[in-house]
């Protein structure tokens, strides 16, 4: 082995003691490194962010959470009490009956709330399973029966879809028809944008992964928004749709939407 080496002035211990000092200076670059390193989002498969719909306090009309009560801006139309509730976790359930107002029926338990003028983005997060047929829960742009939009999770094995969907149906000054996206999700997102009177209907499995379903011209000032869920008829052997509503949100466009992608088209 080696003796160690002098250097002009420095003893061999205090050699020892820079050589020690330069290796705890090197630890603490390192560990600072890691930390920063941490701070910096992956980019690894999993992690991507999604390309949600921006909010900014300056675009947001109306939201409501559900959160212990709802908004006392809600007014409800055909009120059942024994039939809607907000459950622990911060959700609004509605339990549907059995008429629906699209049919002219008395629909129970109508949740709405006034719109302003001007172009909109409706959005709800929403989970429900209809099982039987014309079961649906969603949202409702309604004048009267002649004059709405539904955008809803539905179940409809008479319609060209034959099964279980999202529903876009529609009456407009005389012209109805309905377009369908077939999916068995029961959790999902709802959208309407209206800009420039056209009503684009989109939904998403994925928070932000925006799916167009058609584009609705329309020159209707709609005055409210209505969280609807109907099993709308008495033909569902004792199961009643349950619509469970996390969220609604309304806010004024901040972007143009994705680019559409067609749904099924039946005319009504």
């Amino acid at each position: 082995m080696d003796t160690p080496k002098w250097i002009v002035g420095i003893s061999p211990t205090r050699v020892a003691s820079i050589h020690a000092l330069c290796s705890m200076t090197i630890l603490v670059f390192l560990a600072m490194g890691c930390r920063l390193a941490s701070k910096i989002p992956s980019l690894m498969s999993g992690s991507d962010a999604t390309a949600e719909t921006p909010t900014t306090p300056e675009s947001v009309i109306f939201r409501d959470d559900f959160t212990d009560q709802l908004n006392p801006a809600w007014t409800w139309q055909n009120e059942d009490t024994s039939r809607h509730r907000v459950n622990k976790e911060g959700w609004l359930e509605i339990t549907g009956g059995d008429e629906s107002i699209l049919a002219g029926g008395r629909q129970t338990n109508l949740l709405w709330i006034p719109l302003s003028e001007g172009d909109f983005v409706i959005s709800v997060h929403l989970v429900s399973q209809p099982l039987f047929d014309f079961q649906r829960a969603g949202l409702l742009l309604y004048q009267d029966s002649e004059h709405y939009i539904s955008l809803s999770r539905g179940y409809c094995m008479q319609c060209v879809l034959g099964g279980s969907g999202v529903f876009l149906e529609y009456s407009l000054d005389g012209n109805g028809g309905r377009y369908t996206s077939a999916t068995n999700a029961n959790d999902l997102y709802l959208m309407l944008v209206r800009e420039r009177e056209v009503v684009n209907a989109y939904y998403a499995v994925e928070a932000g992964q925006w799916q167009h379903i058609a584009s609705l011209e329309n020159e209707i000032r709609f005055e409210r928004i209505v969280l609807s869920v109907t099993n709308d008829t008495a033909w569902n052997n004792g199961y009643d749709v349950v619509g469970m509503f996390d969220y609604l949100e309304i806010q004024r466009p901040a972007q143009l939407p994705p680019t559409p992608s067609p749904g099924f088209y039946e005319q009504g």
